[in-house]
């Protein structure tokens, strides 16, 4: 039988309006924060998520697909087959894999629609923010959905030193394969990239929902933003066992 792509006018996104969506990334600070004392109606995450034994337990409502994420992992098929997840990807990103054997395949096993949506974009000619990865997307989109709360955790960045280590993959620092590799001091550096993604969610009219779970992390790059525009609330802190700074 030959896979369709369903329409994305399918899919009811007027469910997110006025609800609490917490939206998971691979940065370090999804391993530092305990996001599970939340309460949320809905949890996002991306990429190789099922790597993370705490993501892949979670009740996934929505999943983003990046174009090197593995469809023939076990785990992946076996947490969607069946499910309730809304199952995404972006064709900008994902360069016509959705038209391979392996692709059809993959939707075939899991059994549930796997929709193709553009994603909140900015190109790379207008804001470093673009190098800043799935997570910079979801979180944007989120805000186009009028939501109470968007809490997100793992949107962080490196430390100075690149210690700091992948919640999903659990690889130290930057890879080989790594093409930008400046802390700081270039358009592209991961100061500049994660400084100006933050700073691009300020243009939303309803950034004050915004809650950055990896505030305070030595990490986490957007924390002078955060805390100065939308800072962790006193019943976040109280959820994640925090005290009030």
């Amino acid at each position: 039988m030959q896979y369709t792509i369903p329409n994305v006018m399918e899919y009811d996104f007027s469910k997110y309006v006025d609800k609490k969506i917490l939206i998971i990334g691979g940065g370090t600070s999804t391993l530092d924060v305990k996001w599970e004392k939340l309460d949320v109606d809905y949890i996002w995450t991306c990429n190789e998520f099922y790597l993370e034994p705490r993501v892949l337990d979670a009740d996934i409502d929505l999943y983003l697909l990046s174009y090197t994420t593995d469809i023939t992992n076990k785990e992946l098929v076996s947490k969607l087959k069946n499910s309730n997840t809304q199952v995404f990807y972006e064709g900008i990103h994902y360069r016509g894999k959705e038209h391979t054997q392996p692709f059809k395949k993959f939707a075939k096993e899991i059994n549930i629609p796997i929709y193709s949506m553009e994603f909140y974009q900015v190109s790379k000619h207008e804001s470093p923010a673009a190098f800043s990865g799935a997570m910079f997307r979801m979180i944007c989109t989120a805000l186009h959905f009028n939501p109470k709360q968007v809490y997100f955790t793992g949107f962080d960045g490196f430390n100075e030193k690149f210690t700091n280590i992948h919640a999903f993959t659990k690889h130290r620092g930057l890879k080989d394969s790594d093409t930008r590799r400046a802390f700081d001091g270039r358009r592209d550096s991961f100061k500049s990239v994660f400084t100006a993604a933050y700073k691009q969610f300020l243009k939303f009219p309803n950034y004050n929902v915004l809650q950055n779970l990896g505030e305070g992390y030595e990490y986490n790059i957007g924390t002078p933003i955060s805390e100065q525009y939308f800072k962790l609330n006193e019943e976040t802190l109280e959820a994640l066992g925090k005290s009030p700074r």
